[in-house]
């Protein structure tokens, strides 16, 4: 009688297996269908291609939990963020899905949010199959908070029911910082959504430890107001951003900062504690915060991401525990892991300071083969762009070369607008700010070859698109693989295991 009491229900049981399939699983039988595109005898596989609505499940799974909370559902459910009082209700769940479809419409984004995708994929393939976690993850130099003062952790834990978001791979392990008051408000009550009104707009941003800069975007707009809106004609979900080696197969990115404040360049060395930028409201930004996460690549697209111990840190817990709710044990180990809903601060005081020691030849050498590897990795991004346009025009447009004269302009579009801005701020054109625009370029003549001569008369601009987007995206799997494996480790100066 006992082991009935105690043995789960058959509905249980289902619910706890169908709860543990990933939608990641499900998305990636959708490249069974394409196998129905090339053969015609296997046209019956074609029906796998609706396992590709499955890549949907993350804004799906958002937009039911910020459903819910804007009609007052699940309050009684007491979770970590509670006593947060942030941007919510209909306004920013109105402003939420106007974000959607800008999102799919955005060539810039799509072409991220797909390489974000199968990027997962080569992830769990260069770890076999089993990504990094908290048990099996041995850290390879110490880190602190990348800020300074008492900041909030909205979103991240190494726990899986906490973290910030469990798919895609590489944002498994990241943080959402923002700075909140005593009743838990990012800004002053009473004040409106301008962001210079919330409190961690504009705030330095720190190398978490010792390292190389690999990466600087500095192009992203911002909206000046928040409240759940972004700016409707970002180029990249991380917005304005940097990327720092910090050892071997260990990379710090900071994302979301202000235009214009990034006070770094690739190649640089940078100190633990060192001001690298500005917390802003750039990419996909609800309202000003910090996005931070450390990836076992220099890509935001293709990495894994990576749990962090922080050295050095304070933690109050306003709210639920969920280390206590969940009963999760932290594994021994030096550092400390933080959670969602956790009050932070860097516990000990120091001296930032720029390296001064000067770069031997290997490192100008590396610091040389690291423009051409940025540079050729937006010209993938571009090659990956013309794809997607390829295919959404083929919906409207069935001629190649009306679509390979539509990408002509584009790159035509896009020359003209990177001229006149290095015109307007005085600043010279270089050829890696042209990468992605000769990537589209390309695009539009790899179009056009293929419908003057004729070439692969089977496929049409559907076929044709999503093979200049996957060619792009191994291209750029190719270019920043050769700069993660043999040109960063001639920069050296860091800790590596």
């Amino acid at each position: 009688m006992s082991n009935q009491a105690t043995s789960p229900s058959l509905g249980s049981r289902l619910r706890k297996r169908i709860q543990s399939i990933s939608p990641f699983s499900l998305t990636l039988l959708g490249l069974i269908g394409v196998l129905g595109n090339l053969f015609p005898e296997l046209e019956i596989l074609k029906l796998f291609h609706l396992f590709w609505f499955f890549a949907l499940w993350p804004f799906l799974s958002m937009l039911l939990s910020s459903t819910k909370h804007s009609l007052g559902f699940s309050t009684d459910d007491e979770g970590p963020r509670d006593w947060l009082e942030m941007d919510s209700g209909w306004r920013g769940h109105f402003a939420f899905l106007i974000g959607i479809p800008l999102s799919f419409l955005n060539p810039l984004l799509f072409r991220q949010d797909a390489m974000q995708l199968l990027g997962s994929l080569v992830a769990i393939g260069r770890h076999r199959g089993s990504l990094p976690n908290p048990e099996t993850h041995d850290q390879a130099t110490s880190y602190r908070l990348p800020v300074e003062g008492t900041w909030t952790v909205v979103n991240g834990s190494p726990i899986k029911e906490y973290s910030h978001s469990w798919f895609p791979a590489t944002q498994r392990y990241a943080y959402d910082f923002v700075i909140t008051d005593e009743e838990g408000r990012s800004r002053p009550a009473g004040t409106d959504t301008s962001i210079e009104n919330y409190y961690c707009y504009d705030q330095p941003v720190l190398a978490p430890a010792d390292g190389v800069v690999v990466n600087v975007r500095d192009d992203d707009p911002e909206l000046g107001r928040a409240g759940g809106f972004s700016h409707p004609l970002k180029r990249s979900v991380t917005g304005n951003a940097v990327t720092i080696r910090h050892a071997e197969n260990e990379y710090g990115s900071l994302i979301h900062l202000v235009p214009g404040s990034i006070e770094v360049e690739p190649g640089d060395r940078v100190t633990r504690g060192e001001q690298v930028g500005r917390c802003g409201h750039s990419g996909n930004s609800a309202e000003p915060h910090l996005h931070f996460q450390l990836q076992d690549h220099p890509t935001f697209e293709i990495s894994a991401g990576l749990p962090i111990r922080f050295d050095d840190v304070d933690v109050d817990t306003p709210g639920v525990d969920v280390v206590e709710a969940t009963g999760w044990t932290e594994p021994d180990g030096s550092g400390r892991y933080i959670h969602v809903g956790q009050r932070v601060s860097h516990t000990t005081d120091g001296a930032p300071h720029r390296s001064e020691d000067t770069a031997g030849p290997s490192e100008v050498t590396a610091s040389s083969g690291l423009s051409r590897v940025r540079t050729l990795g937006r010209v993938a991004t571009g090659v990956s762009i013309g794809g997607f346009v390829t295919v959404l025009a083929g919906f409207v447009v069935p001629s190649l070369q009306t679509i390979a004269l539509a990408l002509a302009g584009l790159a035509g579009l896009g020359l003209v607008y990177q001229v006149g801005r290095g015109l307007v701020n005085g600043d010279r054109v270089c050829l890696r700010s042209l990468g992605t625009v000769c990537g589209v370029g390309v695009a539009a003549a790899l179009t056009g070859g293929f419908a003057a001569l004729d070439i692969l008369p089977a496929l049409d601009s559907s076929g044709i698109g999503t093979g200049m987007f996957v060619t792009g995206f191994l291209l750029y799997i190719a270019v920043w693989e050769y700069g993660r494996q043999d040109l960063f480790r001639l920069i050296g100066g860091v800790t590596d295991k």
